[in-house]
């Protein structure tokens, strides 16, 4: 983590790889990008919950605003005045309405009309935003569905709106439609009558029945209730003669669960007669409720095996299930979930619809929903203008991105501080044999009350946004723009092999086109998002890993020669981009090879958080970098690896130290900035001498870094 408070001598700018090119400008970018400001406004902004238009829609790997603010600010600046630096950390900083008045103006004065700024990658909007902000003329673009729909809802529906008023309507309508949901779902939840506003959480595990003895028995992993407060509660399954059974018992530190798997190899054991379940599939089990939580906030919670009825049974969930579906004219998504070992696990195991990952009762909660939502944007239509109508009800989809994300068979329980977890945040999707469920309609964890709240401060963020916007559904590889066209451009890409967002968006899409199909029918017209043109290193897709990292590199190149195209001759193109491997960095270094762009500098901005599940799980990079280029007309020249090394050693003392010595950044961190650097020199060579080849150069140069870094680590491995 890096540290808030601000040293007496703090780096500012990178050290330039190279002179910007003649027919190019000098930018307020070249000055530095504010390392220490940038970074830290960035990194406590990803720690606020609804303060920014984040907190509306979901999608991943966003960047924080502050940062992006101040990125594209920088980017387009003609003024590189010490006055210009000072306003660029002032952006860098907050979200002061008066800084963006002022931003506004200056980047006004260097120009005879206002920059266009293109994003050719808009994933959740949060560059387009901002530079709408500022008044440029701002373009946006995206390959897939889901995200185009959230910048549009973001940008172009609340174009013009009074947002005051559209936030008094949004907030009526959310609680209009969450009351009307808790009476509809009321019946769903037979503890909510009986015990009111207490019970709010539901664990269910999975169970089967023995092939040989027909002995039933559980399939938990997960069995930790809670380990908060010196508590330490556990599921305890107990073997009796007619079938297993789970206890709720406080345990000690030494307690092991005795689970029914056999290691991590998918199979399950019968524990009676030992007869050994190779295909387990949830279609051969049962969801089993297996406990109940109550709790008050502030008080703590208390968790209980189930003694009562619970749940309404099947045939009467089926019986209104299909009611619901025939009154809509709507039916279940059949779309069928990729099978991907390590990376999509649930297709391996029975959920394998985009029907599958929610149990019959979480399911009726999101059609009632759907049902209610559909209804409210009639009566908004009936009552206001279209366009009020069509915002609120965009953004009021949200509220369905919760049900999805927080409240289905893969939304996990969190015993470290009792909380539900989300069951998509990437960078795939896990299988879970325990999950958790809540009743959203209540004061608990994930409840749609506290989503709305933060939706209606997300939507206050749109004031004072007053530049023209584009956006629209298209591939950066064949930008739909004609040349020399932007003044900047400034792009957040998909990172190599780091997310799949279509497989994420589209358990998402598959329920919201219930809602949305009417308001946006080309974008909703499909029963999943398109991938034709994901920018993404996937052996599955591809057949093998080789043929994946040349997909990618390929794939990036045509969009860095798409980009030079439309960009003007001085403009500037700001590329942000970090991985943990080799093989990611190889790509962008072949991306600017073949492509008319040179790196002049550097700017890194340590804006991850570093406590998100990727990063549990591996090698996860906290740091991502502003890669500065502009066009040239000159041919690239060979550079020996000696004089690389060299300056390497050169930029670690006079840059890579100096970011952890005076701007308070991590170690790691520090060096991937360094690595940064190093790929920039490799990429703007025509080839590297005294290698093998560019990726030989590359580790290299990470071993020299962790000579002086030694908690770095960088990743030689294939694509996922």
């Amino acid at each position: 983590m890096i540290n808030n408070s601000k040293p007496e001598d703090t780096v500012f700018a990178s050290p330039q790889i190279m002179n910007i090119p003649s027919g190019a400008e000098k930018r307020l970018i070249d000055a530095g990008m504010l390392h220490y400001e940038a970074s830290v406004a960035g990194y406590n902004e990803r720690y606020r919950r609804g303060e920014t238009s984040h907190t509306i829609h979901v999608w991943w790997a966003r960047r924080p605003h502050s940062a992006m603010r101040a990125l594209v600010f920088a980017s387009v600046c003609r003024n590189t005045s010490l006055k210009a630096v000072d306003l660029m950390a002032r952006l860098a900083v907050n979200n002061d309405a008066d800084a963006i008045a002022e931003a506004a103006e200056m980047i006004k004065e260097g120009y005879c009309e206002p920059p266009k700024v293109l994003d050719m990658f808009g994933g959740g909007g949060t560059i387009p935003f901002e530079a709408k902000k500022m008044g440029l003329d701002t373009y946006s673009i995206d390959a897939n569905e889901m995200s185009v729909f959230i910048q549009k809802c973001n940008m172009v529906y609340s174009d013009g709106m009074n947002i005051n008023e559209a936030g008094k309507i949004i907030e009526d309508s959310g609680r209009k439609i969450l009351n009307e949901l808790k009476e509809e779902t009321r019946w769903l939840f037979p503890l909510r009558e009986k015990y009111g506003e207490d019970v709010f959480g539901y664990l269910w595990t999975y169970s089967m029945q023995c092939e040989e003895c027909g002995y039933r028995f559980y399939l938990a992993k997960r069995p930790w209730l809670t380990k908060k407060k010196g508590k330490r509660l556990s599921f305890v399954l107990v073997n009796e003669d007619e079938g297993q059974k789970i206890d709720i018992r406080e345990v000690g530190p030494d307690y092991t669960f005795p689970s029914n798997w056999i290691n991590h190899a998918g199979h399950a054991v019968c524990p009676k007669c030992g007869r050994r379940h190779e295909k387990v599939s949830i279609r051969n089990c049962e969801d089993t409720l297996v406990a109940v939580i109550s709790g008050k906030r502030g008080v703590g919670k208390s968790f209980y095996t189930v003694e009562e009825k619970a749940v309404p049974g099947i045939p009467e969930m089926g019986a209104k299930e299909k009611e619901l579906l025939d009154s809509m004219d709507f039916k279940l998504p059949a779309s069928e979930l990729p099978r991907w070992s390590g990376i999509v696990n649930p297709a391996l195991y029975g959920i394998e619809t985009h029907a599958d990952f929610l149990n019959r009762r979480q399911r009726l909660v999101l059609l009632y929903l759907i049902r209610i939502l559909r209804d409210e944007y009639k009566r908004l239509v009936s009552k206001y203008e279209p366009a009020m109508a069509r915002f609120a009800t965009g953004v009021l989809s949200s509220l369905i991105d919760q049900v999805v994300d927080w409240n289905c068979r893969l939304s996990m329980w969190i015993p470290q501080n009792e909380q539900v977890g989300r069951a998509f945040c990437g960078p795939g999707v896990a299988m879970l044999w325990d999950y958790a469920e809540t009743d959203q309609v209540l004061k608990g964890p994930a409840n749609l009350w506290d989503k709305l709240d933060r939706i209606i401060k997300g939507v206050r963020t749109f004031e004072c946004s007053k530049g023209k916007v584009s956006v629209q559904k298209a591939p950066a590889q064949e930008l739909p723009f004609e040349d020399k066209y932007f003044d900047a451009i400034v792009t957040d890409p998909p990172y190599y092999d780091n997310i799949y967002y279509s497989i994420l968006a589209d358990f998402f899409y598959a329920w919201k086109k219930g809602v949305l199909e009417v308001i946006e029918p080309e974008l909703f017209g499909s029963d999943k998002t398109d991938y034709e043109y994901e920018l993404v290193a996937s052996s599955v897709r591809n057949e093998s890993a080789e043929k994946a990292h040349e997909k990618y590199c390929n794939e990036l190149e045509k969009a860095f020669c798409e980009a030079a195209r439309v960009l003007k001759d001085n403009g500037v193109f700001s590329f942000i981009y970090s991985h943990s491997s080799v093989n990611g960095w190889d790509a962008v270094v072949h991306a600017y090879r073949k492509s008319p762009f040179v790196i002049t500098s550097i700017q890194p901005l340590s804006i991850e958080r570093k406590g998100r599940p990727r990063a549990v799980l591996s090698e996860a990079v906290n740091t991502c970098m502003a890669f500065v280029a502009r066009k040239t007309a000159e041919d690239k020249k060979e550079i020996c690896f000696r004089d690389i090394m060299e300056k390497t050693i050169n930029i670690i003392d006079v840059f890579g130290m100096q970011l952890m010595n005076k701007s308070g950044w991590n170690e790691s961190d520090a060096a991937m900035a360094t690595l940064a650097y190093s790929v920039g020199m490799i990429a703007n060579a025509k080839k590297v001498n005294g290698v093998k080849d560019d990726k030989e150069a590359i580790i290299r140069l990470s071993k020299l870094i962790m000579d002086y870094f030694p908690s770095f680590n960088i990743k030689i491995r294939d694509s996922l």
